[in-house]
């Protein structure tokens, strides 16, 4: 991978930054289309053609968290229309990277994606993506059974365990709301991430 994000920088640990948020991004947005997808990692810098010095792991001082959003990059906009429009050839996941530097719907949709797959996660995921689109007065158009058999699963320690988003609690009735697999609950949540991706981005 190769990006006008680490143009002139010279210190390997802002680039390995930017690259270890960039690498997540690429990944969000490929889970995005495949649930199993084997993410990517950053194997070692490049600089010039050699190796550069070794980077920092996430969580020691050195390692910085990046920004929220990486902003566009500093290069001029008739190069930045050309990176886009390369990217648009190369397919849907890297026009999306190019649009999570900039807008945070997308950054969070992307990021959510990237994190462990669980009922917690996806959850979130469906809260940020209807937050957005009552913003952007965008209809979803979810259908009301598909979202209580969701939240029905992903809130109830009986259906999803210690996944769930509230703790044990006995039973005092029996669930008789339609429930879900990890995989049906992955499913959901893409298609909804599209729809909102779709319709606002897209068009």
């Amino acid at each position: 991978m190769t990006t006008l994000y680490a143009e002139g920088e010279s210190d390997p640990n802002v680039v390995w930054q930017i690259g270890s948020e960039l690498i997540s991004l690429f990944n969000g947005a490929s889970v995005l289309f495949q649930k199993d997808y084997r993410k990517a990692s950053i194997y070692k810098l490049l600089c010039n053609g050699r190796e550069a010095a070794s980077s920092p792991k996430k969580g020691s001082p050195d390692f910085l968290v990046p920004p929220a959003l990486l902003g566009p990059p500093d290069c001029s906009p008739e190069q930045l229309a050309e990176e886009f429009s390369y990217a648009k050839m190369l397919g849907i996941r890297f026009q999306l990277i190019h649009l999570a530097t900039e807008n945070k719907d997308v950054y969070y949709i992307l990021k959510y994606l990237d994190m462990e797959a669980s009922w917690s996660t996806y959850y979130k995921l469906l809260e940020a993506i209807e937050d957005f689109a009552a913003k952007n007065s965008v209809d979803l158009g979810i259908a009301d059974s598909r979202r209580r058999s969701f939240t029905n699963t992903a809130n109830n320690f009986s259906l999803s365990g210690f996944d769930s988003r509230h703790g044990f609690k006995e039973l005092a009735k029996a669930n008789n709301t339609a429930s879900m697999t990890i995989s049906d609950g992955y499913g959901f949540v893409a298609n909804v991430a599209k729809k909102y991706l779709r319709l606002m981005h897209f068009q």
